[in-house]
């Protein structure tokens, strides 16, 4: 769809370097428009913003392509979604310094309020990929969107697991739209936009640059209800998303691995921080607020995949279970919680602990099955 005149302004401005998130609003908040900024006096800009980069938005024709940027959006038939379009995600609106615009190929859905990202390592195991991949099917096969960044990997087997399933499925890109990245997910991308889209903050033709994917995974996280990471060792760009997660508030998911190895590492770092640990989708979905029907379980689910190198064995005979045994700290803890959930914040101030043995406490007790989590890192008494 060709670019309004108003579109056009705001890329325009929002190209101009040194104009981010924050500056553009108070640009706005002081001129109105995009327009009304590229056609203020420098003295006037100089109250807002510094002497050089008012000089920057006076001369912006020197710093900006617009004509071949609207060119490209026009052959790739992109749409260009500003933050004050309607049609703007609205939970991506809602994180700190959200992306001022959006380039996506493919179409948004209003379901697509119901994401879930998966991510992980581009140097996945096979267990990882079928953990990635099935948990990425029975999503989609919910009516939830599968959000990843289509790298090689733990990315690349979650887009193909909903596709593999009907689903839809958002591929966020550290690059333009217009750039396949990784060249080898070319057929995969071409799958996305026409299940789905490709999205990024990026202009048409910026290459896939080192310093683009921790921007990239800010919005895949701020998309998502939840993020669920499936391998990652320490360092991994998996493990920033994660995090960015949490300061979101959103929730975060961490599918166990085998202990020892390095893809386990960062996922069993995240659950012993307080990660709902994640073997089966419905471990995903009665912790996020989804319709009723997404919550339904699946007619028929399979078993989660064993590790590959996770010796088989004969389930022993069923024996009676002791009650768990509870120490202090998780008995004064226990008896903290509130029926509609507490925070660890409050919980570890009445019970006059550390968070982080707050936290560590509360792991303990959900795996007893003593305790459940909800939506914000709330605790309640099971």
């Amino acid at each position: 769809m060709p670019l309004n005149e108003s579109q056009r302004e705001w890329l325009t401005l929002a190209l101009v370097p040194g104009v981010g998130t924050t500056l553009f609003i108070r640009l706005l908040a002081r001129f109105k428009t995009p327009g009304d900024v590229l056609r203020a006096s420098e003295a006037a800009l100089e109250e807002v913003v510094g002497n050089n980069l008012a000089q920057r938005i006076r001369q912006y024709k020197e710093f900006v392509d617009l004509e071949g940027q609207v060119r490209d959006i026009d052959k790739y038939n992109v749409q260009f979604i500003t933050l004050d379009d309607p049609a703007y995600p609205l939970r991506l609106a809602e994180i700190y310094d959200p992306p001022l615009a959006l380039f996506t190929r493919g179409e948004t859905h209003e379901s697509d309020r119901y994401c879930v990202a998966i991510v992980g390592t581009r140097g996945a195991t096979g267990y990882g990929l079928r953990m990635a991949e099935r948990l990425g099917a029975e999503l989609a096969a919910r009516g939830i969107t599968v959000v990843s960044g289509m790298a090689q990997g733990i990315d690349t087997a979650a887009h193909r697991g909903a596709l593999s399933s009907g689903g839809r499925t958002i591929a966020v890109l550290g690059c333009g739209v217009d750039v396949v990245f990784p060249a080898e997910n070319a057929d995969l991308m071409h799958q996305i936009i026409q299940h789905g889209c490709v999205m990024s903050p990026f202009p048409m033709g910026m290459k896939a640059l080192k310093g683009n994917f921790p921007q990239r995974n800010r919005i895949i996280s701020g998309l998502s209800l939840g993020t669920i990471v499936v391998e990652a060792p320490p360092g991994s760009g998996a493990l920033i998303t994660a995090r960015h997660a949490a300061e979101q508030g959103r929730e975060v998911f961490a599918v166990p691995g085998q202990a020892g190895q390095r893809n386990s590492m960062g996922p069993h770092s995240l659950i012993r921080e307080g990660a709902k640990l994640v073997e089966t989708v419905e471990d995903v979905l009665t912790e996020l607020d989804l319709p009723a029907a997404s919550r339904q379980p699946s007619p028929s689910p399979e078993k989660p995949p064993q590790p590959a190198s996770a010796p088989e064995h004969v389930p022993a005979p069923k024996q009676h279970v002791p009650e768990p045994v509870v120490s202090e700290t998780e008995k004064d803890i226990l008896a903290s919680l509130s029926t509609d959930g507490s925070f660890v914040d409050e919980i570890a101030a009445v019970c006059r602990i550390s968070i982080s043995e707050a936290l560590s406490s509360l792991t303990m007790l959900e795996l007893k099955g003593l305790v459940r989590q909800f939506s914000g890192k709330r605790f309640a008494p099971r």
